[in-house]
């Protein structure tokens, strides 16, 4: 049911005017002497204001911009962002944010450009589909059955686990798809999702790429609303939506201590378009500015493209013909300029892939000759788990499909520490929640443009024992296991085989159903026939690779 007007009557107990200035997030800026704030009012303020300072006296005042959001029935509401400006590396700054009518925030703080000590890292937490029920990786207490999860409730269970916990983080990357979904019940499923985050997103820059929840023409207004406040540096600088023209957050780059980071959106291989700005627009800057980050990788030298979509995965049908149509195009790219990792979500699990290029791997972190690509899509929401369908082929070093999130800890030019966080409370016990599941090192002493004659070469079989783990949380569930050890996919093709397609289906049905009893869901594979990916060809499935 669609209730108009939801928002304002949301914030009746959180001790706010009904208009106050609320789901604060702030960016790193376009220099490293800015950072800039967004934030929401449900009416018009007028001149929008910023003040900060070293300390909560603040004393810096910057005016800021306020646009109206008229794309949600039966209401409009107002974005309003500002920079803080002049700013010193290194340095905590407190701020808050609002207008004459609608008052003012509460006052954050937030690091700019921390100078990690001595021998020890930056630390960047990476995650991909993010709700705002189910946002399990949030904190312990989000719940599949509300909404709300802001940082009261997240108080009321434990708070030394989950992004909550991240506070000495010094930037949180969002890879698409946010919400579910940014314009639900005209935009106030948004609201709740932006209220929640607030309590990481005020205090630690909170940067992001575009999803496929974002493709609907209001869900994308509202993605590019709610996210003007990128240091967007796009060819063209303005994207145009139902809501008008504003920042072009479809891609854009930033450095942040040691890493050059470059958002892009894999809708653009999908029909997303504004007439404008277009796959081609992209391709274009996108060699432009990596161009330019070879040349200063003597300054920064690790390169992270991030978007949405797999390039490379191993999960389900998605990792066949939608990731080989986004691969075909970009891995030579990412090839020729040395990008040392593509980080995606999409897929709801996790999986890091050792060095890949067309589909050839070297199973080590060593000097990596490829891109490395991981999928980090388990945040969580309301389309939870994702089962594993495919068998783990060998440039697969690790996947799991728990909720969970990456921590990124970046050492110096040439150590990089990887971390993955398992943060699932639905078939896991409380214990579990924060456990690091994953750990691993990358070292990489050449940075540049990777070379084909030292490029991977081992042609993808099955996983190899001892290279690769796979942690698939849905293989118990089926009641096939034998025994034998097999892996699930066999095991799937040898019932198949013996009972029939019709009592495969019967039995994902009863699965589904029987885990949906439990308090918790996996997603139904069988909507998109990723259930029957390679388990349709057990006997001949082989992996598409781009074309040399």
């Amino acid at each position: 049911m669609k209730v108009h007007g939801l928002a304002v009557l949301l914030l009746a107990g959180t001790g706010l005017a009904a208009s106050a200035p609320e789901q604060v997030h702030v960016s790193l800026g376009v220099t490293n002497d800015v950072l800039t704030v967004e934030w929401v009012t449900q009416q018009d303020g007028g001149s929008s204001i910023i003040e900060w300072g070293e300390t909560t006296s603040l004393g810096q005042k910057g005016a800021g911009d306020s646009r109206a959001f008229t794309q949600d029935q039966g209401r409009t509401w107002y974005t309003h962002v500002a920079a803080m400006t002049g700013l010193k590396e290194n340095t905590r700054y407190y701020y808050k944010v609002g207008d004459s009518v609608n008052g003012m925030s509460a006052t954050f703080n937030v690091m700019n450009k921390r100078k990690p000590a001595p021998g020890q890292p930056y630390k960047h937490i990476l995650f991909g589909d993010m709700g705002a029920s189910c946002a399990f990786t949030l904190c312990e207490a989000c719940t599949q059955s509300s909404y709300h999860c802001d940082a009261a409730v997240c108080a009321t269970n434990r708070t030394n686990v989950g992004l909550i916990a991240e506070t000495d983080a010094d930037m949180f990357l969002h890879v698409g798809d946010f919400a579910y979904n940014l314009d639900t019940s005209d935009g106030t499923v948004g609201d709740y999702f932006f209220r929640n985050i607030e309590q990481v997103a005020a205090y630690t820059p909170y940067m992001i790429s575009h999803g496929n929840h974002e493709d609907g023409a209001t869900a994308l207004a509202h993605f590019m609303e709610n996210f003007r406040l990128m240091p967007s540096n796009a060819i063209p600088p303005l994207y145009t939506t139902t809501n008008g023209a504003t920042t072009n957050s479809m891609y854009f780059s930033w450095d942040h201590g040691l890493v050059h980071y470059i958002a892009m959106s894999t809708e653009l291989w999908f029909g997303i378009t504004d007439g404008n700005t277009t796959l081609d627009t992209f391709i274009a800057w996108v060699k432009d500015d990596l161009d330019k980050a070879n040349k200063n990788r003597a300054n920064v030298p690790w390169i992270v493209m991030h978007g949405h979509r797999s390039i490379y995965c191993s999960c389900d049908g998605d990792c066949h013909d939608d990731a080989y149509t986004v691969r075909e195009t970009m891995e030579p790219i990412l090839f020729d300029y040395g990008v040392d990792f593509f980080i995606n979500g999409h897929e709801h699990n996790y999986e890091r892939m050792w060095p890949t290029y067309q589909n050839m791997s070297d199973q080590s972190n060593m000097d990596p000759k490829a891109t490395i690509y991981v999928v980090t899509g388990a945040a969580g929401s309301p389309e939870m788990h994702e089962p594993f369908t495919y068998p783990q082929p060998s440039w697969s070093a690790f996947r799991s499909n728990s909720f969970c999130y990456t921590r990124m800890y970046v050492y110096n030019a040439t150590h990089i520490h990887w971390q993955q966080v398992q943060t699932d409370p639905t078939e896991f016990p409380g214990s579990d929640y924060g456990r690091v599941i994953d750990d691993t090192w990358i070292v990489q002493h050449n940075h540049g443009p990777f070379n084909a004659t030292l490029a991977p070469k081992a042609k993808p079989t099955s996983c190899p024992e001892g290279l690769c783990q796979s942690h698939d949380h849905w293989r118990p569930l089926l009641g096939l296991d034998d025994g034998s050890g097999r892996p699930t996919h066999a095991l799937i093709a040898e019932f198949r085989e013996k009972h029939g397609d019709d009592a495969w289906r019967e039995k994902l049905a009863g699965l589904l159903k029987t885990v949906q009893g439990k308090g918790t869901r996996w997603e139904d594979v069988r909507e998109d026939g990723n259930s029957d990916g390679a388990w349709a060809y057990p006997k001949g499935y082989s992996w598409r690779h781009s074309k040399s």
